[in-house]
C-alpha cells in the first residue's frame, strides 16, 4: 500500500496549487488542486477509506479543530518517530496546524510530496530540518477504518 500511495501522489507533482481544487493534470490541462485536495485525489484514485470526508467550503485559514478530527476519523495517529513513506503529515504553517503532506521515500531518505502554495504547484522534496520543526501530527492510513 505505501509504495502506491507514493507512486499515485507522484503522479500529481506538477499540477498547479489551486485554493479548494481537486483536479489532476493532464497532458491538456494543468489541473489545480491544494493540500487536502492532493490527499482526497490520491485516497480517490486508490479507492482509500478517507476520501469520504473531503470538504471545500474552508478558507485560506482552515479550522484545525475539524481538520484534526477528520483526520484523526479516517486515520491513524502515529508517533512523529514513527513516520514512513505513505504516511501523512500535519504541518504548523504561519503558527496554525493547517498544511498537510504525503511522506515519500527518496532513495532512503523521507520526503514529502504536497500542493505548496509558494512552489505554485504539487512538488517533491526532502524532509528537511525546517519542515520537520513544523509536523504537528503524523497520521497512517487504517483499513478498519472505512
Amino acid at each position: 500500500m505505501t509504495n502506491n500511495i507514493v507512486q499515485a501522489a507522484r503522479g500529481w507533482i506538477g499540477t498547479r496549487f489551486h485554493h479548494q481544487g481537486r483536479l489532476k493534470k493532464t497532458n491538456t490541462d494543468r489541473g489545480g488542486v491544494d493540500c487536502l485536495g492532493l490527499l482526497i485525489g490520491v485516497a480517490g484514485e486508490l479507492n482509500l477509506p478517507f476520501s469520504h470526508y473531503d470538504k471545500t467550503d474552508y478558507s485560506h485559514y482552515p479550522d484545525t479543530q475539524k481538520l484534526k478530527e477528520n483526520l484523526s476519523a479516517a486515520l491513524q495517529q502515529i508517533a512523529v518517530n514513527e513516520i514512513k513513506a505513505g504516511d501523512i503529515l500535519l504541518f504548523n504553517v504561519d503558527n496554525n496546524p493547517q498544511h498537510l503532506a504525503i511522506v515519500s521515500d527518496m532513495s532512503g531518505e523521507l520526503g514529502i510530496i504536497h500542493a505548496y502554495a509558494p512552489a505554485r504547484a504539487v512538488v517533491e522534496h526532502g524532509l528537511d530540518a525546517w519542515w520537520r520543526e513544523r509536523i504537528v501530527a503524523a497520521f497512517r492510513i487504517n483499513d478498519d477504518k472505512k
